[in-house]
Order: C-alpha cells, then structure tokens, then sequence
C-alpha cells in the first residue's frame, strides 16, 4: 500500500481550503466586501461588447450538466482506448461524483439566490457555488494531471496545456457572469472549490492514475521503470 506523506503543496492546500472556508462565510452572511467585490467585476462584464457577450452564452452552455456528461464521456472513451481504464476512472469520478455531488452540497447549506437584475439565460436553483465552474476546473484539471502522468519529460507541452487549460476555466467563470446567472464570488468559490477537490483526488491517487486496472500489471510495469 501506497504510504501518503506530507509534502510541502499539502500545506498550501490546506490553506487555500481553509481561505474556501472564510470565503463561503463571508458570502453567507453576506458580507459587505463581498458585495463591492461583486459590483465592481460584475458592472463592467454586463457592459462588454455584443460580440463577447453572444460568444460567452454559447461557451456557456457546454458547461451544463447534459453537455458536460457528454463530453466527459466521449474524453473518457478516448482514454480508454488508449488502454487507461485508470485514467478514465479517475477523471470520471472527479468530474461526476467530486464535481456534481460536491458543489450541490453546498448549494443546499448556502442557498444563496441567484442574481436577477441582468440575464441572458434562464435557470434555477441555487447561486453559490458555481458549478460550472467547479466542473469545469475539476474536468481540465483532471486531463491536466492525467498529460502529467503520461507525458513526465514532455515540459513544453505540459506548459502549453496549463496555459490553455487555464484559459478554459476563466473564460466559464466569466461567462456564468457576463449571462447572469451567477455573482463573481460564486465563481470564485467555484474555482476554489474544484482546485481543492482535484488534490484531494490526485493525493488519494498517487501511482495509481494510469495504466490498466489490474494490479499485478501495473506493479510490474512501475518496477521496470
């Protein structure tokens, strides 16, 4: 069995968990600098130009739960023939279980309304967090830490993919504002939230991300190396 030591990122993530904690408790209460905080990025995305707000509302919605299954289960099919039924798993579970389940639960403590002074698309339920936003991150974070897994000396591309993947996550998190639906701190909690549920993916994963499900295999493989 896999013996799980602490290492120096364990630290910062406790933190950032913990800074999650402060800031679900300000949004709750709700606090005034959460509100200014709000105001002041949501103001001048509702005034961007046509054209980005018509492009945000279709990136939108390949954030929706319908979409998003899709394209987690076409990404996972790839994965599998390539002969990772491990990787599969793993961003499966990330995705579906940490990113679906995970965010409703705070949904119902926090209940948080959803903005109504500005829309472009219609939904319901609870404001924060943003599950788009966490899905999202928990969907390119998982494909990130899987290109890591199977590409270790690949530095350039790797980069190429932080950036891009980085990207992706941002431009939902504005989107979910620019269309109305959700404030920037709901974004934000979002993000921090699938960052957070990602390590604790990959800490519980450590060596047993790739590869096939049998695991003879993979320990004769790994002790090849």
């Amino acid at each position: 069995m896999t013996r799980h030591k602490w290492r120096p990122l364990d630290f910062w993530m406790l933190g950032l968990t913990a800074f999650w904690f402060f800031w679900t408790g300000l949004v709750a209460q709700p606090a005034q600098f959460i509100h200014d905080f709000d105001q002041a990025i949501a103001l001048p995305l509702h005034h961007s130009p046509q054209w980005f707000q018509q492009l945000m509302v279709g990136y939108t919605q390949l954030g929706n739960p319908h979409n998003l299954t899709i394209i987690t289960l076409v990404l996972g099919l790839g994965l599998l023939m390539l002969k990772q039924p491990r990787a599969t798993i793993f961003l499966w579970i990330n995705t579906w279980i940490f990113g679906g389940y995970g965010n409703y639960f705070v949904k119902q403590i926090i209940q948080r309304p959803r903005p109504t002074a500005w829309r472009l698309v219609q939904i319901g339920g609870y404001s924060y967090p943003s599950g788009h936003s966490t899905s999202t991150t928990l969907l390119i974070g998982s494909l990130i830490v899987i290109a890591w897994d199977l590409w270790p000396n690949r530095y350039r591309l790797k980069r190429w993919l932080l950036g891009i993947g980085a990207s992706l996550v941002g431009l939902m998190m504005v989107s979910r504002i620019i269309v109305g639906v959700h404030y920037p701190s709901d974004t934000v909690g979002g993000l921090i939230l699938g960052c957070c549920l990602l390590y604790l993916s990959v800490r519980l994963t450590t060596g047993r991300r790739t590869g096939p499900l049998n695991y003879q295999s993979t320990h004769q493989n790994s002790s090849k190396e």
